[in-house]
């Protein structure tokens, strides 16, 4: 970097000292489901992990721009439904499963479902970002064909 590029910084930025800067990298912030959870706008942008021991549905909060969800399956015993707060919320997007196939949302899905008669697997995942508030964005992974379909 130029002398002149610096001095350019240190007008812009004040001086620094790079040997003496401390970076910070803080871990993801998680949620454990096992029950029956309502998911907050103050969970927005964690992980969810699943654990389907037993059966139980994960409702989202009404669609609002920009919040995002990550799920993960940890235990596929049972079915686990993320669900929509209202039924004028759409899913847009798709799961493809490890064959290369997918399931699209339609415009009657309510819910994906992490289907254990379907085959869904530990590791399964759901990426849900709201782009305006109403629909929801799904891009999704699972091994097996039935695993992860809407609903």
């Amino acid at each position: 970097m130029s002398k002149r590029s610096i001095n350019l910084l240190r007008a812009v930025a004040g001086d620094f000292n790079v040997a003496n800067a401390n970076l910070h990298v803080s871990k993801l912030a998680t949620k454990i489901t096992t029950a029956n959870t309502t998911l907050t706008a103050a969970d927005s942008g964690k992980i969810i992990f699943l654990d389907g021991s037993t059966t139980h549905d994960v409702t989202l909060p009404s669609a609002a721009t920009g919040l995002n969800y990550h799920f993960i399956l940890v235990d596929a015993t049972a079915d686990v439904d993320v669900v929509q707060a209202a039924a004028t919320e759409d899913f847009v997007g798709t799961v493809v499963d490890g064959a290369g196939t997918s399931d699209t949302a339609g415009a009657g899905d309510t819910k994906i479902i992490f289907s254990q008669s379907g085959g869904a697997a530990a590791g399964d995942w759901v990426k849900l970002v709201c782009y305006n508030d109403d629909d929801w964005m799904v891009a999704g992974n699972c091994d097996a064909a039935s695993g992860v379909v809407f609903g």
